[in-house]
C-alpha cells in the first residue's frame, strides 16, 4: 500500500502520472515506481518469554535499499500502535529502558521509507517473561553435612537474558548474610568456616532479572559430622506423657535416620526406670518404631531414648523422654521436700515436690489455717512452685511471724491425690545485693503485707545493663543543667554537710555515705533499666495496695520525722532538689525545710512525672510534678 504523506508528495505524484501519460502516449514507455519491500525476522510472531530489553529485527528489499530508512512502532493493541522510533538507518532495533512489562502481550511493525514512498511489514506479536516465582529449595534440607552444597530448582530465563541468584545464610531466622551470587545455575558450594555441630542454620535464594526479584522460602537444617547418620528424634509418646494400661499398646515412634553413604542404619532402644536409662531392650533396622508393651509394668515411672548407628560405629541418639504407664487409677502421693518442712520460707523461697507417677498437673494450696484451703497456683506443670510475696502476706509488729500451710494436689484424667501438709514461717526482712557490672549494692528489704519492699532508697549510678547515669553538675549560679530538652538520664547526691542553716539540720548523716540513697530526674523512673531483674519502680497499683493495707503514712515514716516506722520500711528523703539556685535557704538546689516535712517518690505511673508525697500527719499525697526535669526526687522499688 502507498501513502502519501503531504501536499509535496501529492504535486509530485500529479506531475509523475502526467509525465507517464505523456510518456506513454508518445513514446509507449512507462515509468515504474520504486519496490519497497520489508519483512520481519525476529522475534518472531507469537514469541514467548522475552526479555525486557529485547533485540528487534527486520530484512528490507528493492530500488536503492542502502537509502531506506526505518519507523518502529510498538503497543498492547494490535490495532492501537505508537511510534516508538523513526528514521532507523539500521535494520534492527533495542529497547533499553525497560519500559516493556512483565508477563505482557506486545504488537510491532516496522515501516520502510524511501524519502517518497513507504511500505509496512505485518504486524507481529510476542509475550514478555511472566513474573518471577520463588525458587523452590532442595537441599540441604533437615540435615546439612560438609561438603555444604545448596541447591534449588533453576527457573527458567528470558530470551537472550540469564537469572541472577544470591544466596543468604546464618543462624537468625530470615537469614541476613550474602555468602553468594552466581547466574543461570540452581547451586552454590559453600566455602565458608567450619559450622557448628548440631547447630541450626537458615538458608534462602533470592532470584532477579532486569526488573523483577523474587526469594524463596527460608530452608533449614542442623549441622552434622559427614559419614554419620541423620539425628532421630523422638516422635511419641510425648516427654512427662500419661500413658495407660486400658488405652492398649504403647508404641515407641521417632523420626527415620538414614545414612548419607547407604549404609543401613541400627536403632538402639533405651528403656528403663532409671535415668538415664542404661538398659537396652532391642535393637534392629528398618522402620523407627517399636512396640514396647510387653517391657512395661503397670505404675511405674519410664525413661527412653533412641541411638541411631550406621556400620562404622558413627551414632546419634535422641533425647531422653519421660512417660508413666498406668493402671485405672489416680496419681500417687505427692510428696513435698523435707527442705521446707517446718521452715523458713526466704524470699523467691520454692515449695517443691518430687515427680509423682501418674501426675498431670498440680493445684498449690497455701494458707494461714491448717489444712490450707486457699488455692495460689492451679494446674501447675512442674515440680515446684515459686511463692509470691502476695502469698503469704505478713506484719513485721507481730512478736511472733505468722506460720503458714501448704499442701499441693497432683491430678490426672482418673482422679486427684494430696500431699500431706507443712508449715513455714516467711523471713520478713533481708538483704538484696543489686550488682550492675562494676557497682554492687546492698539493699534492706521488708515485707510489708501482700508486698515485698525495699527498705532503702535507690542509690544506682547505672542501669542494669552497667551503663552509667549521667551526674548532674552541683549549680553554682540560676544556669541549671537539667532541662526539659535533656535526653539523659541524671541523678544526683545530697550534700554531705553545707554547714548550719538556721532552723534546718546539717544533714551530716545518713546522707554523708549516701544509704539514704540519691535522687533523679523524672525520666529515671521510667526507663526499663532502672530496676533490677525482679523489681519494679513503685507504680500506681503498689500504691493503692499500700494504702489498703496501712492507713497511715506516719507508720512507715522513719523516726527522724516522728514516725513509728513500725514496719520496717524505713521511708525517709533522699532529697528534694529544685531546679534553681538559692544559697540561703536552697544549697545547691536542695530545699531543706520541704524535706524535713515530708517524704517524696517518683512513681512510674499513669502521669509521667507522678510523685508520691508521705507526710508525718499520716496522709498521702499524689500530685503531677508538671515540667519535666524541674525536680529531682529519690526512688523505691517493690518485687514483682
Amino acid at each position: 500500500m502507498k501513502y502519501i504523506k503531504n501536499l509535496f508528495l501529492i504535486t509530485v505524484l500529479s506531475l509523475s502520472f502526467f509525465v507517464i501519460s505523456c510518456e506513454e502516449d508518445d513514446n509507449n514507455n512507462v515509468v515504474v515506481i520504486p519496490n519497497i519491500d520489508v519483512a520481519i525476522q525476529s522475534p518472531t510472531d507469537d514469541a514467548q518469554s522475552i526479555g525486557f530489553n529485547p533485540t528487534f529485527a527486520w530484512t528490507a528489499s528493492g530500488d536503492n535499499v542502502e537509502a531506506f530508512k526505518y519507523d518502529f512502532y510498538i503497543g498492547t493493541e494490535e490495532n492501537k500502535l505508537g511510534l516508538r522510533a523513526e528514521n532507523i538507518k539500521e535494520l534492527q532495533y533495542k529497547i533499553t529502558n525497560k519500559t516493556v512489562l512483565k508477563g505482557i502481550t506486545y504488537y510491532w511493525k516496522v515501516v520502510a521509507k524511501d524519502g517518497i514512498y513507504e511500505k509496512e511489514s505485518d504486524v507481529w506479536s510476542f509475550t514478555t517473561s511472566p513474573a518471577l516465582s520463588e525458587p523452590v529449595l532442595i537441599g540441604p534440607i533437615g540435615f546439612g553435612r560438609d561438603p555444604l552444597n545448596f541447591e534449588w530448582e533453576p527457573l527458567s530465563a528470558a530470551t537472550d537474558e540469564a537469572l541472577t541468584y544470591k544466596v543468604y545464610f546464618g543462624k537468625e531466622n530470615p537469614p541476613t548474610e550474602l555468602i553468594g551470587t552466581v547466574e543461570g545455575t540452581g547451586s552454590y558450594t559453600y566455602d565458608g568456616p567450619d559450622l557448628d555441630e548440631f547447630e541450626t542454620y537458615y538458608w534462602s535464594v533470592e532470584v532477579s532479572d532486569l526488573l523483577n526479584t523474587s526469594m524463596s522460602e527460608v530452608g533449614t537444617f542442623q549441622k552434622l559430622l559427614g559419614g554419620y547418620p541423620d539425628l532421630p528424634s523422638i516422635v511419641a509418646p510425648l516427654d512427662k506423657a500419661l500413658l495407660f494400661e486400658r488405652d492398649g499398646d504403647v508404641v515407641l515412634d521417632w523420626t527415620d535416620s538414614t545414612d548419607p553413604e547407604g549404609d543401613t542404619v541400627t536403632y538402639d532402644i533405651y528403656l528403663d526406670t532409671a535415668n538415664p536409662p542404661v538398659n537396652i531392650v532391642t535393637s534392629f533396622s528398618g522402620d523407627s518404631e517399636y512396640n514396647v508393651t510387653s517391657n512395661l509394668v503397670v505404675n511405674t515411672s519410664y525413661y527412653w531414648y533412641i541411638v541411631a548407628k550406621d556400620g562404622s560405629g558413627n551414632s546419634y541418639s535422641t533425647e531422653t523422654f519421660n512417660f508413666d504407664y498406668l493402671g485405672s487409677s489416680g496419681p500417687a502421693t505427692p510428696m513435698l521436700s523435707e527442705e521446707v518442712v517446718d521452715g523458713t520460707m526466704s524470699l523467691d523461697e520454692s515449695i517443691v515436690w518430687g515427680k509423682t507417677i501418674g501426675a498431670a498437673t498440680y493445684d498449690v494450696y497455701i494458707d494461714e489455717m491448717n489444712p490450707p484451703v486457699n488455692q495460689v497456683a492451679s494446674d501447675v506443670t512442674g515440680e515446684g512452685y515459686v511463692v509470691q510475696p502476695k502469698d503469704i502476706p505478713s506484719d513485721i509488729t507481730i512478736a511472733v511471724p505468722k506460720t503458714y500451710y501448704a499442701r499441693i494436689v497432683a491430678k490426672n484424667v482418673d482422679g486427684e491425690a494430696e500431699s500431706s501438709v507443712i508449715s513455714f514461717t516467711p523471713q520478713l526482712t533481708g538483704v538484696y545485693t543489686d550488682v550492675r557490672g562494676s557497682e554492687s549494692i546492698d539493699y534492706n528489704w521488708v515485707r510489708l503485707g501482700p508486698q515485698v519492699w525495699m527498705a532503702d532508697n535507690l542509690r544506682t549510678k547505672k542501669l542494669r545493663n552497667g551503663d552509667d547515669l549521667t551526674k548532674v553538675v552541683q549549680p553554682t549560679s540560676d544556669d541549671y543543667p537539667i532541662t526539659s530538652s535533656t535526653t539523659e538520664l541524671f541523678y544526683d547526691e545530697h550534700p554531705v554537710d553545707n554547714g548550719p542553716i538556721s532552723g534546718h539540720p546539717t544533714f551530716t548523716s545518713p546522707w554523708s555515705d549516701g544509704s539514704n540513697g540519691r535522687v533523679y530526674s523524672s525520666r529515671t523512673p521510667r526507663e526499663p533499666l532502672i530496676a533490677p531483674e525482679g523489681w519494679h519502680v513503685i507504680n500506681d497499683s503498689d500504691i493503692s495496695t499500700l494504702r489498703s493495707n496501712f492507713s497511715s503514712a506516719s507508720d512507715l515514716l522513719d523516726e527522724w520525722y516522728g514516725g513509728t516506722d513500725s514496719y520496717g520500711a524505713n521511708f525517709v528523703i533522699a532529697g528534694y532538689r529544685y531546679n534553681d539556685f538559692n544559697p540561703g535557704g536552697w544549697p545547691a538546689g536542695f530545699r531543706y525545710a520541704v524535706e524535713e516535712g515530708r517524704v517524696a517518690f517518683w512513681l512510674n505511673g499513669s502521669g509521667s512525672n507522678d510523685v508520691l508525697e508521705l507526710y508525718p500527719n499520716g496522709n498521702y499525697r499524689l500530685f503531677n510534678q508538671g515540667n519535666e526535669h524541674n525536680r529531682m526526687f529519690g526512688i523505691r522499688l517493690v518485687k514483682d
